[in-house]
């Protein structure tokens, strides 16, 4: 019989049955290697070993703004409802590989499909659903106080590049523009999404239902 662990005493057709043995055995998880010495440790009670690199995605939300009562004041939230009880947060969603996770942030847009306006808005992130105001036109109030285990970062968008009449504003940012990225964060325990609150910094008009749409460049990590 073939001995695995000394080929010098086997005949040629012992040592390929090692080898096709040895195949089958990784192939079908029965050994991994002779030692953990041989392919390193993972730390204890990791769960990530199908992740070796980075995993760079796009997460991309829009949202109709209603903008119906009228001009933004500074600091006002910017949303999809001006009724406290259906206006929704933003969600990100796929911000993690596995639930709690960690994420980067490292590229940011934001497109507006109200055109030639230039404010400075702002994304406001959160592990959890943020529980200050979210309901469009009304001043700002997030990150309340009670929330400071849910709170993430902000990321500070350039004011919108106010082009001509017939141009959407956008802005961009990124380590090298106004916006504190990269942002690294930690999802909750139980999820893999962040939530978010759009402020504005200046008094601008947003045309009522069009939409503002953010995509945020992510890594897991």
């Amino acid at each position: 019989m073939s001995n695995p662990t000394n080929f010098s005493d086997d005949n040629q057709l012992g040592r390929l049955r090692d080898i096709y043995t040895a195949v089958v055995d990784l192939l079908t998880g029965t050994k991994l290697a002779a030692s953990t010495a041989e392919i390193g440790k993972l730390a204890a009670g990791a769960a990530r070993i199908g992740i070796v690199l980075e995993d760079p995605h796009e997460v991309r939300v829009s949202k109709a703004i209603d903008a119906s009562i009228g001009a933004y004041a500074a600091h006002d939230v910017v949303n999809d409802d001006d009724c406290s009880v259906t206006a929704t947060y933003w969600t990100f969603p796929g911000m993690a590989s596995a639930v709690g996770g960690y994420g980067e942030i490292d590229f940011a847009t934001i497109f507006n499909e109200t055109r030639n306006i230039n404010p400075r808005l702002t994304l406001l992130l959160f592990n959890a659903i943020p529980t200050g105001q979210l309901t469009d036109n009304s001043a700002n109030t997030n990150p309340l106080p009670a929330d400071r285990a849910k709170y993430v970062g902000r990321i500070e968008f350039p004011a919108l590049n106010k082009e001509a009449a017939a141009v959407a504003s956008t802005a961009e940012a990124s380590p090298s523009t106004t916006g504190n990225l990269p942002l690294f964060y930690k999802c909750a325990a139980a999820s893999t999404s962040l939530f978010g609150v759009l402020i504005t910094e200046d008094i601008f008009t947003q045309v009522a239902t069009e939409d503002i749409e953010i995509a945020l460049q992510v890594k897991h990590l």
